[in-house]
C-alpha cells in the first residue's frame, strides 16, 4: 500500500466528506451550503456596519445643526444692527425663517 502522510487540506476534505455522508447529502451540496452560510454572514455584517455608519452620520448632522442654531441664536442675542451681520448669517436667518424653524 502507498502510505503517505495526509496534509491538512486532505484531512479537511476527508472530514467534510464524512460529515456530508453522515447527513446523507453530497459533498458538493455541503460545500454550496458552507459558502452560502459564509455569504449570509458577510451580508449581515455589511448590513450592521451600514446601520452603524448611518447612525454616526445622523449624529454628526445633529451636532452640526445644533452648532449652527447656537451660532444663529448668539448672533440674534448680540443685537447687532442688520448691516453688522455677516452675509452668510443673514442668508441663514432668512432660510430658517422661511423654513419655519424656531430659535
Amino acid at each position: 500500500m502507498n502510505d503517505q502522510p495526509g496534509n491538512i487540506v486532505t484531512q479537511c476534505f476527508a472530514w467534510l466528506a464524512a460529515l456530508a455522508a453522515g447527513l446523507g447529502i453530497t459533498t458538493q451540496d455541503m460545500v454550496y451550503m458552507t459558502f452560502g452560510l459564509i455569504s449570509v454572514g458577510i451580508s449581515v455584517v455589511s448590513f450592521i456596519n451600514g446601520r452603524i455608519d448611518a447612525q454616526r452620520l445622523r449624529k454628526e448632522d445633529e451636532k452640526r445643526t445644533r452648532l449652527l442654531q447656537d451660532y444663529l441664536e448668539e448672533l440674534q442675542n448680540k443685537t447687532l444692527p442688520e448691516s453688522g451681520l455677516p452675509a452668510t448669517a443673514k442668508a441663514l436667518r432668512e432660510v430658517l425663517k422661511q423654513a419655519g424653524v424656531r430659535h
